[in-house]
């Protein structure tokens, strides 16, 4: 029998979706600087850097006016780091919210921005902000949208759509055999944290397609977007709003 390119998407749970008393605050932590690594080494940050650039062309800050940002499940808020530090060189002013559902992520995220008074960190539900409408002016959101049902993940996406005034980057992995077998060598090469040995991999077979994104992002209402592949396994839904 000849394998299929793009396995089958599974459905069972990352160690990380799981109660956060089934870890300790170091096994987070360790988890999450692995996250880091692999964002920076492996173009996830430059990846956003490169979609966000796009979306300020032509929006830049006015005195007493920042940008305003938005990164939902932001993890150690790492993502949030790399665009203040961007926007900085640039003399762009910029005010990102991180939010995240886990407060143990939100308690290594506020260590993690200390020294960043851009940044502002706080425990909140992706499906549900407590934000108004159109309260940010580009929204993010990086590789989580995989720890979703299909339903859910169109129910996120609305809401993210919500917030956003003028845009919005949301990237994932992409499913297939060859981002698994990486993946998987990596994790048993650079890390000894379970929780990355586990979630790694696993990641890789509960993500979507590109097609398959696309489709949702429809599903869910985003109109003049696109889907785009990146380096390694990576895939990013961003558009302009308006």
């Amino acid at each position: 029998m000849i394998m299929s390119f793009v396995p089958e998407r599974r459905r069972g749970p990352e160690l990380l979706d799981l109660s956060p008393e089934t870890y300790t605050q170091s096994e987070l932590a360790g988890s999450l600087a692995d996250i880091r690594k692999v964002n920076r080494f492996l173009g996830d940050n430059h990846a956003t850097i490169k979609f966000f650039s796009s979306l300020v062309s032509g929006m830049a800050a006015s005195p007493g006016r920042p940008i305003r940002v938005l990164d939902v499940a932001t993890g150690s808020a790492d993502i949030p780091v790399a665009i203040v530090k961007w926007a900085r060189r640039r003399g762009i002013e910029v005010v990102v919210t991180a939010v995240d559902i886990n407060p143990l992520a939100i308690r290594e995220a506020a260590a993690f921005t200390r020294g960043y008074p851009e940044i502002t960190v706080e425990v909140a539900d992706g499906f549900s902000l407590p934000f108004e409408d159109g309260s940010f002016d580009i929204v993010m959101c990086m590789k989580t949208l995989h720890h979703f049902n299909e339903k859910d993940t169109v129910r996120f996406l609305r809401e993210m759509d919500r917030v956003a005034a003028k845009g919005y980057i949301i990237m994932d992995l992409r499913r297939s055999w060859v981002a698994w077998l990486l993946i998987t060598m990596l994790t048993r090469l650079f890390t000894r944290n379970r929780l990355t040995r586990y979630d790694g991999p696993m990641s890789v077979f509960r993500a979507y397609t590109v097609a398959e994104l696309d489709a949702l992002a429809d599903r869910a209402g985003f109109a003049g977007y696109r889907v785009v592949r990146q380096p390694f396994w990576l895939m990013v839904l961003s558009g302009r709003k308006g």
